[in-house]
């Protein structure tokens, strides 16, 4: 029964605590080995209390069963390799640190720099670059420059027509 109990609560634990049970597991099997060899060696020297000394040291033996059991109960969970990450989310991460380097250079007012980046963006991540364009510091930038007004553009000279010649 309490096998059971144990087991139940290795299989439901977080990763910090697999590895603390993982490490309690070595010890105690360790430990329960050490236990019952040292039992063997002192029986083996002292040849009048024999059987006593090894009943005494068969004690050592389910607690090196339950460190074992707690050991392979945790090992899969300890030696599971982390997931890397995925694309997407170095994506956004790489997008959110361009539209804050680019929020900071247009409150320096540098705007070649955050015409520079905002393509960059929106390459990255659809959903920051929609709010990358909202701010209001960034939209100072990106504003376009007024269309300068058809009277200041001076007119070119319009080519004379070319003489018919009527044969």
């Amino acid at each position: 029964m309490r096998l059971a109990l144990v087991l139940c609560l290795v299989a439901a634990c977080t990763a910090r605590q697999a590895r603390s049970a993982h490490r309690a597991g070595e010890v105690m099997t360790a430990g329960g080995l050490i236990g019952l060899l040292a039992t063997v060696a002192v029986a083996e020297i002292d040849e009048d209390d024999h059987s006593a000394i090894l009943h005494g040291g068969f004690t050592f033996v389910p607690i090196a069963i339950v460190g074992a059991l707690m050991y392979a109960a945790t090992d899969s969970a300890v030696n599971r390799p982390e997931a890397p990450q995925v694309s997407a989310d170095r994506s956004a991460d790489t997008a959110m640190s361009l539209a804050k380097e680019a929020k900071h250079a247009a409150r320096r007012g540098d705007c070649a720099e955050v015409l520079a980046l905002e393509p960059r963006v929106r390459e990255l991540d659809a959903g920051i670059y929609r709010r990358f364009r909202r701010a209001e510091v960034i939209k100072t930038c990106l504003e376009p420059e007024a269309a300068p007004s058809p009277d200041a553009v001076p007119a070119l000279p319009q080519p004379a027509p070319a003489p018919s010649i009527t044969p």
